[in-house]
């Protein structure tokens, strides 16, 4: 074979792949819609288990079958004959009976549920929370309490349907645009799937491949032991800890070296985060950002009068847990530290004299904030009479406020909240404050839907979005952060709050606009730093920022953490022009102290901002279970330190892509054309080339 045609041979075959290559981007194009509006619920994995959804190596492919009620859904069930199906499903059909239903009818091969931002194509189901009826309970207060345990006394979380920490084997997403659903609706299911009067339709039909492949499997245990044991044929990582940073901030000045005496400083706690069934979609309105925000208020009013708090008065701590969801990741994480001694000025569980923690507060049972107790620390007389005297302070306080506050019974347990992880270890005088007397008000609980619409804390059709519109619910949540501002005050001064000490109603209304519905806001970027890639990450925002922990990672914090570290620093630390102690993007934290840039507030030209060094001691602390750190830890089962891993997976293992399919006879008479074809062409390139020699001859050149 001559040099030209080997070089005529070889530009032939690199010519036709690259055609190929593009004809097959062509048809794959034209054969497949992709979703790209799709969600998926993720896998996680504990000490005992796995939870949540994963799909095949190459994603699940069935039938798309459109349930919107229960004729479609006994259909599917009892006469659909093409499985396997994928289900869609309306925000009213999701839920623990009907996913059962189409789980055991064994059909089915993954299920997609429409979550758009349209009330018509999602309406408001009258409850969903996938979290279980006593949340946290395992790892609780009152786990091993034969009269509280496992909420004998009280149900919380009523609402509870569990699918949160079910298993499923097959994938389950959200779509969250509404031409995309609208597309599987009218062109995909009603155009080629739907039953005429009950009677199947014939092939071709429309399908749905779902992907959603997850690494980790069978425990957190299992799972971290093949992470920790890498070989070279496969080196990925299988699954990685939950945790994230908490955020806590004292408020009195003290000299640098400053260790607190035993029972010194007054506790004041909210927790961060939260979770749903669908990864990325966090909004945990009353769950949690209401506690956030109305203590975060508080310490705003705090911070204005903290010229008050000296070496005769004792010392406030705002405390913002991170990890709770996830069985008290960062409450368990703190206690841990205190006996480590690596908490600034060496906190422990002595030092603390008191502890207040907010909760949720936007779903007012009977109108009032209520007050619980532990009946267990009250076994304690002395803890009994000061928790007592606890009550009836804040009671007068409520007092004046519109009769704002009551007690619940004394023999009924806490609520599922940090202040459980604390009692634990040590009996101290504690109270949690909420918006509901027995069962959560919060029909939502740790689900998409606890949105700030739901608490009534949006403003629809306004220029400026409603970051200036004071709401309903902000009005309460500052009455409550008001509350919760005298009462710490009067824990901490042992005297009367002066009756100036007020929230800011403007300042809750910001909050709840910037963490709930548009992080692009005024007040964020007040407090980022004054870099611009700070400020870009900013606008470049559409929707709010997650509360959810995230995987943990020892080089810096996630963004809601941040932003409460720095909320917390604005309101309670000091200006300096120690400017040598900032610098331009990040902290510089000494033994007491931390120094935070921040931008500032708008100068008048409207373009420049004022940026501002703020000294303070509010700093990030791990939220991070020791039990990752633990060389030989054997406690995976024990209860006593949270093991919640999130499975790893790859960067193409999310897709949803629409296409369709023919009859299963169809599919075998292209296969086998398609065999006989390769055969025949086997055999004639066979002989093409016997013949080579022949066919492609060269006339040889005539001699001189």
């Amino acid at each position: 074979m001559t040099i030209h045609y080997r070089i005529s041979y070889y530009f032939a075959v690199f010519f036709i792949s690259v055609l190929s290559l593009s004809l097959s981007e062509r048809i794959s194009s034209k054969t497949y819609v992709k979703v790209s509006g799709n969600v998926a619920c993720i896998r996680r994995l504990n000490g005992t288990n796995q939870v949540g959804c994963s799909s095949e190596i190459n994603g699940n492919v069935g039938v798309l079958h459109y349930v919107d009620n229960n004729t479609a859904l006994d259909w599917l069930i009892n006469n659909g004959p093409h499985k396997p199906y994928v289900a869609l499903l309306t925000s009213l059909n999701f839920d623990r009976a009907t996913v059962q239903k189409l789980r055991n009818s064994k059909k089915i091969t993954g299920i997609i549920v429409i979550h758009t931002k349209d009330s018509a194509t999602t309406p408001l189901p009258d409850s969903f929370s996938p979290a279980d009826k006593c949340p946290g309970d395992l790892y609780g207060l009152y786990h091993n309490s034969e009269d509280y345990g496992n909420c004998k006394n009280v149900t919380w979380n009523e609402f509870g349907n569990g699918l949160f920490f079910e298993d499923f084997e097959f994938p389950i997403s959200i779509v969250t645009n509404k031409n995309e659903s609208d597309y599987l609706i009218k062109d995909c299911y009603k155009k080629f799937n739907e039953p005429m009067q009950g009677v199947p339709r014939e092939y071709p039909l429309c399908a749905v491949q779902m992907k959603s492949r997850m690494s980790g499997a069978k425990d957190s245990e299992t799972c971290m032991r093949r992470t920790n044991t890498p070989t070279n044929l496969n080196p990925d990582k299988y699954c990685d800890p939950l945790g994230d940073k908490n955020v806590i901030g004292f408020v009195k000045d003290v000299p640098e070296k400053h260790e607190p005496e035993k029972k010194s400083v007054i506790m004041a706690v909210a927790r961060i985060d939260s979770y749903s069934l669908f990864e990325n979609i966090y909004p945990s309105a009353d769950n949690h950002v209401s506690g956030i925000v109305a203590l975060l208020a508080a310490a705003e009013a705090i911070g204005k009068v903290k010229d008050h708090f000296n070496n005769n008065t004792k010392d406030i701590l705002f405390t913002f847990l991170n990890g709770e969801a996830f069985d008290y990741i960062g409450s368990s994480r703190l206690v841990y530290d205190m006996d480590s001694d690596a908490l600034p000025g060496n906190l422990k569980m002595d030092h603390i004299d008191k502890i207040l923690e907010v909760n949720q507060l936007a779903y007012r049972d009977q109108g009032k904030i209520w007050i619980h107790s532990d009946p267990i620390s009250r076994r304690e007389p002395n803890i009994s009479t000061e928790i007592d005297e606890m009550i009836a302070s804040i009671l007068e306080i409520g007092k004046n406020m519109s009769d704002l506050v009551e007690a619940v019974s004394q023999t009924q347990p806490l609520p599922p909240s940090s202040t459980q992880k604390f009692l634990q270890k040590q009996k101290v005088p504690a109270l949690v404050l909420t918006d509901h007397k027995g069962p959560f008000t919060n029909r939502y609980y740790n689900s998409r839907f606890d949105l700030a619409k739901t608490i009534s804390a949006e403003s629809e059709n306004r220029s400026d979005g409603g970051y200036d519109y004071v709401t309903d619910q902000a009005r309460n949540l500052t009455q409550a952060a008001t509350l919760l501002a005298r009462s710490l005050y009067v824990l901490a001064t042992n005297s009367t709050a002066p009756p100036d000490l007020k929230a800011n109603e403007l300042s809750v209304t910001h909050m709840l606009y910037c963490f709930l519905i548009s992080p692009n806001c005024e007040l964020f970027k007040e407090v980022i730093p004054p870099a611009k890639e700070a400020l870009n990450s900013l606008t470049s925002r559409t929707s709010p920022f997650l509360f959810y922990v995230s995987v943990y990672s020892s080089g810096g914090s996630n963004n809601v953490t941040r932003l409460i570290q720095r909320l917390l620093t604005h309101y309670i630390g000091n200006k300096v022009n120690q400017t040598s102690a900032c610098t331009a993007t990040e902290k510089v934290s000494t033994q007491a102290y931390t120094y935070l840039w921040m931008a500032g507030s708008l100068n008048p030209d409207k373009r420049t901002r004022t940026k501002t060094c703020v000294k303070s001691r509010v700093t990030q602390t791990k939220a991070y279970s020791p039990a990752f750190e633990a060389t030989d830890y054997n406690g995976w089962k024990s209860f006593q330190y949270s093991t919640w891993t999130e499975s790893s997976w790859q960067n193409s293992a999310i897709l949803m892509r629409i296409f369709l399919i023919p009859s299963k006879g169809m599919e075998t008479s292209i296969l086998s054309v398609g065999v006989v074809l390769t055969l025949l062409s086997m055999v004639l390139i066979y002989f093409l080339n016997k013949k080579a020699d022949i066919l492609f001859a060269h006339p040889r050149p005539r001699s001189c």
